[in-house]
């Protein structure tokens, strides 16, 4: 995901914005503005103006104070506890420095751990200083997330482009001259602008404080990099007689190149790229910190979890509606099912599980079933041969009951001659094996015959 990084030179009657862009670690130009300004209300509008519209989260906007209104303290402690450290850099500092402690912001880099201990590099200002700068930035509703210091937001933007050398950035509030090693701002010195009779004094300090760093570097020729509004091709060729190696800084974003005048913006845009940095500071910290976004944040953040707590209940809400409607056709299909059951089998006098019920009353229905009409054997076929047999005499039958492998046999005849026909023809029959009269007797009248007959049923009492 792609962020600004956005640099804000406020200038004494110039502002200059430039708008990057971090895309996998590619920055870009997005835009380089600069307005005139009249005064501080002019200010503020033309910073609104260039800067309106929505931020993103993740964007960085960077600003700096001038080298001139700050105290810069190189602070040695015998322990390294940052806790320890932080506690003590206000009493160690109030010793130090021309003006109260009270009416002033410290902004303090990372401890450098030295062979007894730490060292620390301390920048104070005036807290009228920071809160006018801050007092823009929130009258033009603009997110500032970083304030820095001149020079160092320079180096820390622009060092690895400079490696080794001196950085001379003119500004028309100041021109800072800057001793980088590696990358990293070792020592600097402040001349005021100016312009007219001042100048050729200027330029003379301006070489006096250009060798001073050189000495301190231990170096005689070191590369000498300009930017600023403030470098003329005058002061340049100044430079020139006497220094082998100088140079207009120029930069390269995305295939553009970065006129001079913008650089001090977009080194602080590109400062913008890592939050903390071991040679650079930020004011905005504690009671300075930038709240705004976080509310803003906090405001899109509530309203997302109201969103999507709305959309659970929701959910929920069909779920349930869902759930009841299929409770209650189930209900409803259930009633219907036992109602059913109760008509086809009133006779039932519980009603457990109904689906069950019914499959062992069709499972015994077709047993009942397969007695009758099964097979060879059934109760059907069985009367069927009966009946089909020539009757001599009439006879009556009272009492058919059918086992798994016998028949019994109950009823009238007219004569016991008529029953012994009877039992000889059914004994002809292929269904059955075995025959017998096991009862033959007479009426009390004398009017007919009661017997009863055992059949041994043949395919029966095979399957047995």
């Amino acid at each position: 995901m792609s962020k600004r990084l956005i640099g804000i030179e406020i200038g004494g009657s110039t502002l200059r914005v430039a708008i990057l862009n971090q895309d996998k670690g590619q920055i870009s130009i997005s835009s380089l503005q600069a307005r005139d300004y009249a005064d501080s209300e002019e200010l503020t509008g033309q910073l609104g103006e260039i800067l309106a519209g929505e931020f993103r989260i993740g964007d960085q906007l960077v600003a700096s104070l001038p080298a001139r209104s700050s105290y810069v303290r190189h602070l040695e402690f015998p322990f390294r506890d940052e806790k320890k450290i932080a506690a003590a850099i206000p009493f160690e500092l109030s010793s130090q420095l021309p003006v109260a402690m009270d009416h002033c912001v410290t902004a303090i880099q990372h401890a450098q751990q030295a062979d007894k201990g730490a060292t620390v590099a301390t920048a104070t200002v005036p807290t009228e200083t920071l809160q006018s700068l801050l007092n823009i930035f929130e009258q033009a509703d603009v997110p500032l997330h970083l304030v820095d210091l001149a020079p160092f937001c320079y180096t820390a933007g622009l060092g690895e482009q400079i490696g080794d050398g001196i950085l001379v950035c003119a500004t028309d509030q100041e021109t800072t001259v800057s001793l980088v090693q590696n990358g990293l701002l070792v020592d600097y010195r402040i001349l005021p602008s100016g312009t007219g009779l001042a100048q050729a004094a200027q330029l003379q300090q301006l070489r006096r404080e250009i060798k001073v760093l050189k000495h301190v570097a231990g170096a005689k020729d070191l590369p000498i990099s300009l930017m600023g509004e403030g470098i003329t091709t005058e002061l340049a060729e100044f430079l020139l007689t006497s220094e082998p190696m100088v140079e207009k800084l120029s930069l390269e974003l995305g295939g553009k190149m970065v006129d001079g005048a913008f650089l001090p913006a977009v080194a602080l845009a590109l400062r913008g790229r890592i939050a903390k940095r071991d040679r650079s500071f930020n004011f905005r910290r504690g009671k300075y910190a930038l709240k705004g976004e976080w509310a803003n944040l906090r405001r899109k953040l509530v309203l997302l979890a109201a969103l999507f707590g709305v959309v659970i209940f929701i959910m929920l809400g069909s779920m349930t509606f869902k759930y009841l409607d299929k409770a209650g056709r189930d209900a409803q299909l259930q009633a219907e099912i036992v109602n059913v059951y109760r008509l086809l089998f009133p006779e039932a006098s519980t009603i457990v599980d109904v689906p069950m019920q019914l499959k062992s009353a069709i499972r015994g229905l077709q047993e009942k079933g397969l007695l009758l009409a099964g097979d060879q054997a059934s109760a059907l076929a069985i009367l069927k041969e009966i009946s089909s047999q020539p009757e001599p005499t009439t006879v009556e039958i009272q009492e058919f009951s059918l086992g798994a492998a016998e028949l019994k046999l109950a009823g009238r005849a007219a004569s016991f001659e008529s029953v012994n026909t009877m039992a000889k023809i059914l004994g002809e029959s292929p269904m059955f094996t075995k025959v017998q009269i096991t009862d033959s007797k007479m009426s009390l009248d004398g009017s007919r015959i009661d017997f009863r007959l055992l059949l041994a049923i043949a395919n029966r009492g095979a399957e047995q």
